[in-house]
């Protein structure tokens, strides 16, 4: 066993889940990213592109001569090309979660041994359940939004926990979708606070990156504003601004990686206190070691 291994299956305070994460993550950093550039590194480079495309095509709304001729009406491009980022991010967001969950199911089997063998394969058998699962549950969350925005936000906290369940119970889609409202019963608030308080701390970080692109931005609207020349705001999204807001983005994507491995606490912290599976285990252990 790794000396310095984490225990996941067992109850932890919100705290306890926030300092295990960047615990986990400070350990496990070289390792994971060696894999995750391996599974997700395509898709990554996909949504860079969508999002960098959907920049400048939103750019391309605000020009005075597109203006002049109904342009901002004709605005088939910038769907498309939301729709094209939309489904990347997705992609993306559901080979990256699958990732790094068979990571940490490897991780758990070899009480801190990785084998990376094991991790990829786990990886390629539920490809197309974590691409499914993604956008079914970005779908679900989207209708709630849509609906009211407290039904999304309540269906949310479940949809943060259908990967893990996938992943650690292997279930199918349908399964881990059920029985994510069944384990947040009667734990949904603290749930959400976790969550909440996680995606506030991943904001701040992701808030650092994006310092380069409001400087510029701020730099060529003053410079813009002394010449008399705010009459074309298309002309503020330049190549520079949209490299700048793409790095940025990416930053964001990058940051995906914390919260999948909160999800996996939680997941786990939930699972505890319903089934005590952790507890039950390390009684059997000791029991065959007598």
């Amino acid at each position: 066993m790794n000396n310095s291994y984490i225990e996941f299956k067992k109850k932890r305070e919100l705290g306890d889940i926030l300092t295990d994460t960047f615990a986990f993550l400070r350990q496990n950093a070289k390792s994971l990213f060696s894999i995750l550039i391996k599974t997700s590194g395509i898709p990554f480079v996909l949504l860079l592109l969508a999002s960098a495309y959907y920049t400048y095509a939103s750019a391309n709304i605000f020009n005075p001569i597109n203006l002049q001729n109904g342009g901002i009406f004709d605005s088939g491009n910038l769907i498309i090309s939301l729709l094209v980022m939309i489904a990347t991010l997705l992609v993306f967001y559901g080979v990256l979660f699958g990732t790094v969950l068979h990571y940490i199911k490897t991780y758990i089997d070899g009480k801190g041994v990785i084998d990376q063998g094991v991790v990829m394969q786990g990886v390629k058998k539920d490809f197309g359940s974590v691409i499914g699962l993604g956008i079914l549950s970005g779908l679900i969350t989207f209708f709630g939004l849509m609906l009211c925005v407290i039904p999304g936000i309540y269906l949310y906290v479940p949809m943060s926990l259908v990967f893990s369940i996938l992943v650690f119970r292997n279930t199918s889609v349908s399964d881990a979708i059920s029985e994510s409202f069944q384990l947040i019963k009667n734990e949904w608030w603290i749930t959400f606070a976790t969550l909440f308080i996680l995606g506030l701390i991943v904001w701040v970080i992701s808030m650092v990156f994006s310092i380069p692109a409001l400087i510029y931005t701020f730099t060529k609207t003053f410079t813009a504003a002394s010449e008399g020349s705010l009459a074309d705001p298309s002309a503020m999204f330049d190549w520079v601004f949209i490299a700048l807001n793409t790095l940025s983005s990416a930053a964001q994507y990058v940051l995906y990686i914390i919260t999948a491995i909160a999800t996996a606490f939680i997941y786990y912290n939930l699972n505890e206190r319903k089934h005590a599976t952790g507890a039950l285990e390390q009684i059997d252990s000791l029991g065959n070691t007598e």
